[in-house]
């Protein structure tokens, strides 16, 4: 079983009752613990018929084994965007990041934002496996997530659909605080060793900086996401 079908942790295996609970094959809880913790997420799979056993290998997290999901492509990105008649549509593009810590970071920080979607370079990223769902708290559950093999080619696409496309870099000319963030608008975050890859900023329609710090302007990746899209949620409310 590979290991985006399996989960770690309350908070993951909870979003997974609330949402998908149709994905929850066996649920495994530590044997000696018996807090209200563990009664309340009993209570939780036994509303859903969900099974579940004690096991002498867990300690203190549950685990869970999940059934195969489908990923979301290119294609049902194309479907989301042109069904979508908001004006306001905010999506996420992770282009390189390499570290599922992170990964699960900017996934956290997507949800809590309310985003329309996240878009993963599927071949320059980490892949979402358990360390990445364990960080992300279980927000991986309640978004899109679309992976696409050709990052470009879906750039394009989106702003063709009047979406416009700003760029995370500590080069950009302006600050993040001096754009209007009221329309459709997608941002790229890359790894904070590279940066977004360069044959990916230049199809930017805006390169932003998030720092005014001459001699250190480079926040982590996940921090980077953060500052970003609470700027755009502060805009838009």
């Amino acid at each position: 079983m590979s290991n985006d079908q399996k989960r770690e942790g309350f908070h993951s295996i909870e979003a997974i009752i609330d949402n998908n609970p149709h994905r929850l094959k066996k649920v495994f809880l530590p044997l000696k613990r018996n807090d209200k913790r563990i009664q309340k997420l009993i209570a939780k799979l036994e509303s859903q018929n969900i099974t579940f056993e004690r096991s002498k290998k867990i300690t203190q997290e549950p685990n869970a084994l999940l059934s195969e999901n489908s990923k979301k492509n290119f294609k049902d990105l194309k479907n989301k965007i042109q069904n979508n008649n908001s004006n306001k549509l905010l999506f996420l593009i992770l282009d390189n990041i390499l570290d599922p810590r992170n990964l699960g970071a900017c996934i956290r920080s997507a949800a809590i934002s309310n985003v329309d979607g996240l878009i993963i370079n599927k071949h320059h990223c980490a892949p979402i496996n358990e360390v990445a769902h364990k960080v992300s708290v279980g927000s991986a559950e309640l978004i899109d997530i679309f992976f696409v093999t050709n990052l470009i080619n879906c750039i394009k696409y989106m702003k063709k659909g009047n979406i416009n496309i700003y760029g995370l870099s500590e080069h950009g000319e302006l600050n993040y605080t001096d754009y209007n963030y009221g329309e459709n608008a997608a941002f790229i975050v890359g790894s904070e060793e590279h940066g977004i890859r360069q044959k990916t900023i230049e199809t930017c329609d805006f390169k932003i900086n998030l720092s005014k710090n001459k001699l250190f302007n480079s926040y982590n990746v996940s921090v980077a996401t953060g500052i970003i899209l609470s700027e755009v949620t502060r805009q838009r409310n």
